[in-house]
């Protein structure tokens, strides 16, 4: 007895260090792709909705910080999926570039209002541009109530390995012969600021 209830211990300490939420959302994003067109417009605003809940909550009983960041995750997955982008991924995996991925390199972050418990909020999620190496996205948070701009995130989102590029992915979209349009000012600085190096460290993406 003292066994099991020692093995269980351990088993709800996974659970807590294990996020089954994201991993629910994030499964639940696929299963309603299935029954959705893929959109020809990939430069549209691509939507999911969220809720504050109390997990989501600081000491300030606000939104905490990094959760804003996790909600977007969700809104990049999402624009992932409805472009066709993560197959044309997919594509790449079995064409024989095995370790093809899409990591988040950097991003840019504006806070801009609290977020309490119960809060509704969508995540608008556009793509900007790219280059040869990694694609550029616009991300907001915007609250139900009022309609205002509550978080707003520019995120670089690189490709591995660098044989693979963004134009490559967008091609096998095979939606026309579409090139990237020129970078907003505030993403190009993005764009330059990720060059800095704060530490001499070789970037790999």
């Amino acid at each position: 007895m003292k066994y099991f209830l020692y093995s269980s211990s351990k088993v709800i300490e996974k659970e807590k260090m294990f996020d089954f939420a994201y991993v629910a959302r994030t499964i639940g994003l696929f299963w309603r792709s299935k029954w959705k067109k893929k959109t020809k417009d990939i430069f549209s605003d691509f939507i999911v909705h969220g809720r504050c809940w109390l997990n989501d909550l600081d000491i300030n009983w606000h939104m905490n910080n990094a959760r804003y960041l996790r909600e977007c995750d969700f809104g990049r997955i999402s624009i992932l999926i409805e472009t066709g982008l993560w197959d044309a991924l997919l594509q790449q995996k079995n064409n024989g570039i095995k370790d093809s991925n899409i990591v988040v390199s950097a991003f840019q972050v504006q806070y801009r209002q609290s977020v309490g418990l119960g809060d509704k909020f969508e995540i608008r999620t556009r793509i900007n541009g790219w280059d040869d190496r990694a694609f550029y996205l616009e991300q907001s948070m915007i609250l139900d109530k009022n309609k205002e701009t509550v978080f707003s995130l520019l995120v670089r989102v690189a490709l591995t390995p660098r044989s693979l590029t963004p134009q490559m992915l967008i091609d096998d979209l095979q939606i026309g012969s579409i090139q990237s349009p020129t970078l907003s000012p505030h993403m190009q600085i993005l764009q330059q600021n990720y060059k800095l190096n704060f530490q001499d460290i070789k970037s790999k993406l």
